[in-house]
C-alpha cells in the first residue's frame, strides 16, 4: 500500500497530493526513549545527554568551561562486562553527521563500542534488540 499523501486545500482536484513530513528528530527521540524505559534490560542503563539544544551565552559559556564537547550521540548505553553502546538519531532525509559527530563517531568504533546513526526508529529498535539492551519480552511486529 503506498503511504498517504496529503492534498493541498488551494490547489486542484486533480492533485495528486504531497508526503507529508517525517517525524522530527525530537518526537523520534521521545517515542524511543519511552520504549527503552518500558523494555530496557535490567542489566543495561541509558541516557540523553542535552548538549545540542539553544543555551543564552552564558549558560553555553559555562557549558564549555564545564567540559561540555560537540559530537556526543543522542543515547548512550551502559551495560554489563563494560560495554557501551551509542545511538544516534537523525530526522528522515535530513539528517548529516557534523565533523564533530563524525570525529566522535570514528573514536568511539576505534574503541570497540557499538555505535549506530540511523533516521529509523524500527532500525534503532532492532538494532537495541540485537544487542540485547531490549528486554527479551519485546518483539517487532
Amino acid at each position: 500500500m503506498p503511504a498517504a499523501r496529503q492534498l493541498h486545500l488551494f490547489k486542484s482536484r486533480r492533485q495528486k497530493g504531497i508526503a507529508p513530513p517525517g517525524p522530527s528528530e525530537f518526537a523520534m527521540q521521545c517515542f524511543l526513549a519511552d520504549l527503552i524505559r518500558r523494555m530496557i534490560n535490567p542489566q543495561w542503563r541509558f541516557t540523553h545527554v542535552p548538549l545540542g539544544e539553544y543555551r543564552d551565552s552564558i549558560a553555553a559559556s559555562r557549558c564549555r568551561r564545564l567540559g561540555t564537547m560537540p559530537g556526543w550521540p543522542d543515547l548512550q548505553f551502559a551495560g554489563p562486562d563494560r560495554q557501551m553502546a551509542f545511538l544516534e538519531l537523525k530526522r528522515r532525509g535530513s539528517g548529516r553527521l557534523s565533523a564533530a559527530q563524525e570525529s566522535m563517531r570514528d573514536h568511539l568504533l576505534g574503541c570497540g563500542f557499538a555505535w549506530l546513526c540511523t533516521d529509523s526508529v524500527d532500525e534503532a529498535i532492532a538494532w537495541l534488540k540485537a544487542r540485547g539492551i531490549l528486554g527479551d519480552g519485546f518483539t517487532l511486529l
